[in-house]
């Protein structure tokens, strides 16, 4: 990857995609003091109630084949210094024209995007590394893992589609519910324990800056009801798959602890999540951590804020 001289302005420019999600309100809020913050979105009636106007664009959908011309030229015509994609669609197009795009790009190598946005491939990755993982078929070759298990897709994402299965016939009627084909779907094993959110950054010379874990409350889709935690086994994992595949930028990992305090990833997504916006108001800025500033603590990792509990709620608006 090509690295960038950033401009020297006082304060930097970040474009995040994405840009209707869940966590944008709380984005803004904490990061405007800092920056420059703009968000695009393909949907333009997404733009959430406190973005101004001149703060929002809208870009065309990642499958659209002017995506990538039309934010390059997003990102000149804003000078931004750092754009933070934040929809799994868009990762691959992103990555692989990043040394076309005038700024930074806040994303993990391509090649790690390619195996960890397919969930086999991510399981078979982290075996191969001698990490712990739930065990992990493709559905047309399960048959060692018991019932009651998870059954998802191969790629996908906001739990669409992902079921806790306890027999056979339970698995076939959720394919047929689903319409999809068998090949699209892996079976997992079902983990009990707590989980954890985590937020890993790397700077851009892949060394490891931030890693912040947060304790799932409750989670529909996204998280609802989180707080952060500092546990030092989770935290000790999460370096590990760093230190097997160290790689710049921001990504999530999704994992359990079990009782017996065993510590498996089940998913990791190259990119910010929903609840990177918990890590900031804790005190990480992944964005300056990535730029290699920002306090460290005695292991080189950023500070964070033991015990900060995130509650999602909703605004409505009403518009003539």
């Amino acid at each position: 990857m090509q690295t960038r001289t950033l401009r020297r302005r006082s304060r930097k420019t970040l474009l995040f995609t994405g840009g209707g999600g869940a966590g944008t309100q709380a984005m803004l809020r904490l990061l405007r003091g800092s920056y420059d913050v703009h968000f695009a979105d393909a949907d333009s009636d997404a733009k959430p109630y406190p973005v101004r106007s001149g703060s929002w664009h809208v870009i065309p959908m990642a499958s659209a084949p002017e995506f990538i011309g039309q934010l390059r030229r997003l990102c000149r015509d804003l000078s931004v210094d750092v754009l933070v994609p934040g929809v799994d669609e868009e990762l691959l197009p992103i990555s692989r024209a990043r040394d076309t795009l005038p700024c930074d790009v806040l994303l993990p190598s391509t090649g790690f995007i390619e195996t960890h946005l397919d969930k086999l491939a991510s399981h078979e990755r982290l075996r191969a590394r001698g990490l712990p993982t739930p065990a992990t078929e493709s559905l047309s070759d399960h048959r060692k893992i018991p019932f009651p298990c998870i059954v998802k897709p191969r790629r996908g994402r906001g739990s669409r589609d992902v079921a806790v299965v306890r027999a056979e016939d339970e698995l076939r009627a959720h394919l047929v519910l689903c319409r999809r084909p068998p090949a699209d779907f892996i079976v997992q094993e079902l983990l009990e324990g707590q989980e954890y959110t985590v937020t890993v950054v790397a700077d851009r010379g892949r060394i490891l800056r931030a890693v912040v874990p947060v304790k799932v409350g409750i989670k529909r889709g996204i998280t609802l009801r989180a707080e952060t935690h500092h546990d030092d086994a989770v935290m000790a994992a999460c370096t590990s798959i760093h230190a097997a595949d160290p790689v710049a930028g921001c990504f999530n990992i999704q994992l359990f602890k079990t009782a017996s305090g065993d510590v498996k990833p089940f998913e990791i997504n190259p990119r910010i999540s929903t609840t990177a916006c918990l890590a900031l108001a804790a005190g990480v800025d992944f964005v300056g951590c990535y730029l290699g500033g920002g306090r460290r603590d005695r292991r080189g990792l950023a500070a964070f804020r033991d015990g900060l509990r995130l509650r999602r709620s909703w605004h409505n608006q009403f518009l003539a």
